[in-house]
């Protein structure tokens, strides 16, 4: 159970960890629909698929056999191939409903992803925050104060594969670390925390955060990355990667007959959203307002 101490230190942090989310039949299960979608994946090679060989991140990269070993994750685990409607209620479990709508105001659906360890070749990220143009990181400082929203990891096994700089998801960086930013670098950086989980904790995040991730050949990860917005965020759709009707699937009345009621609310949610080609252009006008201009 979320308590006050807790929303503060999501707030200062950017990151909150909770402990014991899963029990151990939870995991067997989760962990037994998580395989199922890698093998589906390290078999077709679907549209958002992750890969990493030694500091390759394309598939035409990779050679052809080597490919199902250099696969470290997959988005949009809620498309039609890949849907496991137990892992979609995730966003329904008591704690995590309970941490969500603790930390946003009427979350709503979002991306889902399902992380692991590549096998020949474990991968190293960059410091970023989640957003692709680095010209916009220095405005982050300006967001309203009401959270517009969450990532989480949920570690179905021990996880270590989470960096952060805590407070730095609501602050201009530093000299240093835009050098980490600008020379996509790994380098140990001041007051970085390694979020250490163990198999049934989740860590909650602002992914604006400056952070990165990291992951051994032989770490045996298998990590649930989940997302929620606000409900009165601008929504922009997502699932370019999935071909067919991705979105009309996931606004629909079956795809939303396999959900648990809790569940059912975050992507009822999603049919009554404000559309918007440019998610971030909330936060661009308060950032104006403070007199914020883009770097040159």
């Amino acid at each position: 159970m979320l308590i006050p101490a807790d929303v503060e230190q999501f707030k200062n942090d950017g990151f909150l960890i909770v402990r014991n989310v899963f029990g151990s039949a939870e995991l067997d299960h989760l962990r037994q629909l998580a395989d199922r979608v890698r093998e589906k994946t390290n078999t077709h090679f679907y549209g958002g698929t992750r890969y990493w060989y030694k500091n390759h991140e394309k598939v035409e990269d990779i050679p052809a056999d080597d490919r199902a070993l250099s696969t470290w994750g997959i988005s949009a685990i809620t498309r039609r191939e890949l849907f496991e409607p137990d892992l979609v209620n995730v966003l329904g479990q008591p704690k995590i409903d309970e941490a969500l709508n603790g930390l946003l105001k009427n979350p709503r659906a979002w991306g889902i992803k399902i992380l692991w360890n590549p096998q020949l070749y474990g991968y190293d990220l960059q410091w970023h925050r989640d957003f692709g143009d680095k010209s916009l990181y220095d405005y982050v400082q300006y967001k309203p104060q009401e959270q517009d929203h969450i990532q989480f990891n949920a570690a179905l096994y021990d996880d270590n594969s989470f960096v952060v700089i805590p407070g730095s998801h609501r602050r201009a960086l530093s000299a240093l670390e835009w050098q980490a930013v600008n020379q996509q670098s790994t380098i140990e950086l001041p007051g970085e925390v390694e979020a250490s989980l163990k198999a049934g904790d989740i860590v909650f995040m602002d992914a604006h955060a400056l952070h990165r991730g990291r992951c051994a050949a032989d770490a045996n990860r298998l990590t649930l990355h989940y997302s929620a917005q606000a409900e009165w965020v601008p929504l922009k759709t997502w699932g370019q990667e999935v071909d067919g009707d991705f979105w009309e699937w996931l606004t629909s009345d079956e795809f939303l007959s396999y959900l648990t009621p809790a569940t059912r609310t975050y992507y009822e949610r999603l049919r009554t959203a404000e559309l918007t080609d440019d998610p971030l252009d909330f936060v661009r006008n308060v950032a104006r307002e403070h007199g914020w201009q883009p770097q040159k």
